[in-house]
């Protein structure tokens, strides 16, 4: 095989970006919102979110920024709120969202994983949110690794999580791939010095992935393939 190891982002690799996370920020924008029109439509702006359409736009800081980032990018908007509160009910709401999979899961993962290959995580969601996303699916299990952005190495783009599941797993980075759906993840695993792919399961376009420098699938199911190939 090309690698001995994959690392894996979460969102827009493992669980289809829109579909998971569209929803979820709709339902904030209402509930922080209420019965405010001109509010909504300033969180949905500060999100990035098209409320036209239900769908998050390319370029919103919901793809690849920390659950901090987003709640600073809207407190200015709620005088009401402060901080510590707001971001119970992001980690809270999203700890208990349901992922929808690119694939079934459990049985994608634990095939990679019997042709040898050791599987990590790196999300700069919450260490805490993936686990139990990935524990709802039956799939928690398959990784040898799972990181946060508050796991203790830092966040994408930064190198600290790939460099980190490379010392775990006792591999050099260059037999690791790093798989992700958006420029944050590709700049991570190639900081690392790992191979790096991209998937068309979140919101970046092709045009944009290819842009990078990197090959390009429609989504993981694609993968074994690969890396066979």
């Amino acid at each position: 095989m090309r690698a001995e190891a994959i690392l894996f982002d979460k969102d827009g690799t493992l669980f289809d970006f829109q579909k998971t996370w569209a929803p979820w920020v709709g339902a904030l924008i209402r509930e922080l919102g209420g019965s405010d029109p001109g509010l909504r439509a300033a969180l949905a702006e500060a999100w990035g979110y098209d409320m036209q359409k239900g769908r998050i736009r390319p370029g919103s800081i919901v793809i690849a920024s920390e659950v901090g980032d987003l709640a600073e990018a809207v407190l200015p908007l709620l005088p009401t709120h402060d901080r510590d509160g707001l971001m119970a009910c992001l980690l809270g709401t999203s700890a208990r969202l349901e992922g929808v999979e690119v694939v079934a899961l459990a049985g994608f993962l634990a095939g990679l994983s019997g042709s040898g290959l050791q599987l990590g995580l790196a999300t700069n969601d919450a260490e805490s949110v993936a686990r139990a996303q990935l524990r709802r699916v039956g799939a928690e299990a398959s990784f040898d690794f799972i990181a946060g952005y508050d796991s203790g190495y830092g966040g994408k783009p930064g190198p600290g999580m790939c460099l980190a599941f490379a010392a775990h797993a006792g591999l050099p980075p260059e037999r690791i791939l790093m798989v992700g759906d958006s420029a944050h993840d590709i700049a991570a695993g190639r900081a690392a010095g790992m191979q790096t792919l991209a998937v068309l399961s979140g919101v970046a376009e092709y045009d944009d992935l290819v842009a990078l420098g990197v090959p390009v699938l429609p989504d993981i199911t694609h993968l074994p393939a690969w890396l066979d190939s």
